[in-house]
């Protein structure tokens, strides 16, 4: 049985023990991605990061005065669902507003979705394999990030703003697969986030995301490419009530419905009553004979806020 993890559009194959997770014929030995691109970040990225807004020490996000506050992102939405467990992210209230969809140009000129979030006024978080081919080390082009798009529309079309890539985790040449790095801040040309709100990051180990009050009270958002059915990544899916499970190389596992598109979505809960980015969706593990979803995984904030405290200091 051959087993695969999904990286937006990329399948590659899978080099993720799961012990615990998955019986031991199911366990794939190690595979290695390659990369040409080298990426340096420096204590002056670090600090321009900072500049621009992304502060780790704030404590409270950006709700601009106005916007609704809504714990149901299916506001408004009459839609009838079954055994998919998500739901479509129609509300235009905040903290759902602060989430986007990106696209751009792979380096062999192809589009692509993904997810990110609006965490400063025009400064986005995703997945560093939303901006790059993870194969190659190579920079998407024409890439765009779209808040809060529903139905394929954006409030005004003045919202719809470019991307430039200004800290990036890793570019997937050291050989690990999954990364545990995949993460990546993109500025904006616009400060949308004094539009649609920010989410702010809380680094929980793991182990306490796994149990209560944590367990089945996770939200995963993400432009998944095969939802909603009749206009697939042009509204986000909100998968209320999913679980973290563990942690295996240096990766979170959880079992929030994921498809293509969805990676670099925001894995949100409640921390003392305050919304709270606690993982960064990446990819998905699957049966590759029966397309059967076995376990997603994820980045872990506290490894993104880390490295960002070690730039700086």
């Amino acid at each position: 049985m051959n087993l695969y993890l999904s990286l937006g559009t990329t399948a590659v194959s899978l080099a993720l023990g799961l012990t615990n997770y998955l019986p031991e014929a199911l366990r794939p030995q190690p595979a290695q991605l390659a990369g040409n691109v080298e990426i340096v970040p420096t204590e002056s990225v670090a600090d321009a990061l900072l500049e621009l807004g992304l502060d780790l020490e704030a404590s409270e996000p950006i709700i601009p005065e106005g916007l609704n506050i809504s714990a149901n992102p299916a506001e408004g939405s009459r839609a009838v669902f079954d055994e998919d467990n998500r739901v479509p992210v129609t509300s235009t209230s905040y903290p759902w507003s602060a989430v986007g969809q990106i696209s751009g140009t792979t380096p062999d000129g192809n589009g692509y979705i993904c997810t990110g979030s609006l965490v400063a006024e025009n400064i986005v978080l995703t997945n560093a394999h939303c901006i790059m081919d993870a194969e190659t080390g190579q920079m998407a082009t024409n890439i765009k990030f779209k808040p809060n798009l529903i139905n394929g529309r954006v409030a005004s079309e003045n919202d719809i703003a470019n991307v430039q890539p200004v800290l990036v985790g890793t570019d997937f040449s050291n050989g690990r697969n999954p990364d545990p790095d995949d993460w990546a801040f993109v500025t904006l040309d616009r400060p949308l986030g004094q539009k649609y709100g920010t989410l702010m990051m809380a680094p929980i180990p793991t182990a306490a995301l796994a149990n209560r009050p944590f367990a089945e009270n996770l939200i995963m958002m993400g432009y998944s490419g095969d939802f909603p059915v009749d206009k697939p990544g042009q509204t986000a899916s909100a998968h209320v009530g999913c679980s973290i499970v563990g942690e295996e190389l240096d990766v979170v596992l959880h079992l929030c419905d994921t498809y293509g598109g969805s990676s670099g979505g925001p894995i949100l809960t409640l921390v003392n009553d305050e919304i709270r980015i606690v993982a960064l969706n990446s990819a998905e593990v699957t049966d590759r004979e029966t397309g059967e979803g076995l376990v997603n995984i994820a980045v872990q904030i506290p490894r993104i806020v880390t490295r960002l405290n070690a730039l700086r200091n």
